[in-house]
């Protein structure tokens, strides 16, 4: 029998244990996007997402997708002039957006996310926004290794130069 992978966020906001291990960290690498105009069901790493009209489809360093909110896309990146052929727009990360807090896990977890529930594998980052505490996803480590930067980790370079 296939045990459950633990829940880290289970009334809503992440355990203590794992909140004390959160370390602030920026996304570094943009991404490409897409207006959607019809519901679709967008396969993520993490799970099966409902995207409705007027999000953005989403595609990542390694050709992951996932829907977004317009909004919380627009809080985040900035739309750049460069579109290719098949419509997705780059957007670029803003320099003074929020930061996030994020920590690897060792084990097999998910959280309830505000768009549903995510499943990660064992070395996989939760990630929380420092702007709303109940806001937490799930991104795949080689990912979020590729495309974000722990604070003091950027500090240790700017000392290094």
């Amino acid at each position: 029998m296939t045990r459950e992978p633990d829940l880290l966020n289970p009334n809503g906001r992440l355990s203590t244990d794992v909140e004390n291990g959160l370390r602030l960290a920026r996304k570094t690498k943009s991404l490409w996007a897409k207006q959607i105009n019809e519901p679709i069901e967008v396969q993520t790493l993490e799970g099966c997402l409902t995207a409705a009209p007027g999000d953005y489809l989403c595609r990542g360093i390694q050709d992951e997708q996932w829907p977004q909110k317009a909004n919380k896309l627009l809080d985040k990146y900035v739309a750049s002039e460069d579109i290719d052929a098949d419509g997705w727009q780059r957007f670029d990360p803003k320099a003074d957006a929020a930061p996030v807090e994020a920590a690897a896990i060792e084990h097999p977890f998910r959280v309830i996310a505000q768009w549903g529930e995510l499943y990660g594998k064992a070395d996989d980052y939760v990630v929380r926004s420092t702007v709303d505490p109940t806001d937490v996803w799930i991104v795949d480590r080689t990912i979020f290794e590729a495309s974000y930067e722990f604070a003091e980790d950027s500090q240790t370079k700017a000392r290094e130069y």
